[in-house]
C-alpha cells in the first residue's frame, strides 16, 4: 500500500509487556543511521538496542576481513543480549540490515516481528553499481574483492539536500578509504560478493519467516527498486505482511525527508506487537492449566 494511513495512532506499547527493538545499519553504515528511529522507539518506552555491526566502523581492511556470517555473528550476539532484558523483541534494519534482521526471525521464536527498510535483494537503482555482475568472480581471483570498489556519489541514497551537502564534505576522506561519521562511501566488491552470498540465505530460508512483517521502501529509491520489497514479501510465507511504499524520500529511510513518518509507522507496528505478546502468553498460561 502507499503511505495513506494516520502514522499517529495506536503507538502506546502494552504496559505489562517489556518490548526490545533491535535496530541495524546497512552496509558500510554506521548505527547513527538509526538514530532517528531509535530515539522515536525510546520515547514510546521500548528498550532500544542498536549494535555496529562486525567490520563496521573503522576502515575498508577491516570491512573486507569480515563476511556476512560474522555480520549475523555480532547481530545475533546483540540479540542475545537484548532478549535478557525482555519479554519479546521486533528486529529492524536498513538495506543490508534487512537481511540480517529477516534471518534473524527463523530461528528465534522471541522475535515478535520484523521491520524491513530499503530491502536490497538487488542494487537494481539508477546510481547503482555496475560492475556487479563480475562480483562471482571475486572468489576466483581474490584481487578483484580488494581492488575493486564503488564510490557513492550524489544524491546518496537521499532527497535531503542538507544532508547530501553534509555527506559531500566527508566523501574526500572516504575516497581515502577512512570512516566517516555517516560511514564508508567506498564499497569494495569483496564486500559486495558477501552481499550477494547473504542475500542467496535469504531466497533460501525467507520462506521459513513466520512472524509479523513490516516492510517499506521509497517510491523514489535510487539504490534499489520497489521490486526489491515486492521480492521479500512474496518470499516470506508470514500471514501478516504490511508493505507501505512511500514517496518524497529515497534509499536511507532513516535520515530522510520521511523519517518521522517512518519512525512512527516503526512505532505503531512495535506496539502492535506487544500486544499480541501479551495476549499469547495469557492464551499459553490458559491452555496450561487446562
Amino acid at each position: 500500500m502507499t503511505d495513506s494511513t494516520n502514522t499517529t495512532d495506536n503507538q502506546a506499547l502494552c504496559p505489562t509487556v517489556k518490548t526490545g527493538v533491535l535496530l541495524l545499519h546497512g552496509l558500510t553504515g554506521m548505527p547513527s543511521e538509526m538514530r532517528p528511529i531509535e530515539k522515536h522507539l525510546v520515547k514510546q518506552g521500548c528498550i532500544v538496542s542498536v549494535p555496529m555491526l562486525a567490520g563496521h566502523g573503522g576502515d575498508h581492511k577491516e570491512l573486507l576481513a569480515t563476511g556476512w556470517r560474522d555480520w549475523m555473528a555480532s547481530a545475533k550476539a546483540a540479540l542475545d543480549e537484548l532478549l535478557k532484558q525482555c519479554d519479546h523483541v521486533v528486529v529492524g534494519g536498513l538495506s543490508m540490515g534487512a537481511l540480517v534482521s529477516l534471518m534473524l526471525a527463523i530461528d528465534e521464536p522471541r522475535v515478535s516481528g520484523i521491520v524491513l527498510l530499503s530491502t536490497t535483494i538487488s542494487y537494481d537503482g539508477l546510481t547503482s553499481t555496475r560492475f556487479k555482475i563480475f562480483l562471482p568472480f571475486v572468489d576466483i581471483i581474490p584481487w578483484l574483492g580488494t581492488n575493486c570498489y564503488w564510490t557513492e556519489s550524489p544524491p546518496y541514497g537521499l532527497k535531503d539536500l542538507r544532508l547530501q551537502k553534509q555527506i559531500t564534505k566527508q566523501v574526500e576522506a572516504a575516497k581515502r578509504g577512512e570512516s566517516t561519521t555517516f560511514g564508508l562511501f567506498r564499497t569494495y566488491a569483496g564486500s559486495l560478493r558477501q552481499m550477494d552470498k547473504l542475500v542467496a540465505q535469504v531466497k533460501k530460508h525467507a520462506k521459513k519467516v513466520r512472524c509479523p512483517a513490516l516492510v517499506i521502501h521509497a517510491l523514489e529509491d535510487t539504490i534499489t527498486t520497489t521490486k526489491n520489497a515486492e521480492a521479500v514479501c512474496k518470499m516470506m510465507e508470514a500471514n501478516d505482511k504490511t508493505l507501505v511504499l512511500l514517496g518524497g524520500c529515497d534509499h536511507v529511510l532513516t535520515l530522510d525527508l520521511r523519517r518521522k513518518d517512518v519512525a512512527a509507522y516503526i512505532a505503531r507496528f512495535v506496539a502492535k506487537a506487544s500486544w499480541e505478546h501479551k495476549k499469547n502468553t495469557a492464551g499459553s498460561a490458559v491452555a496450561s492449566r487446562l
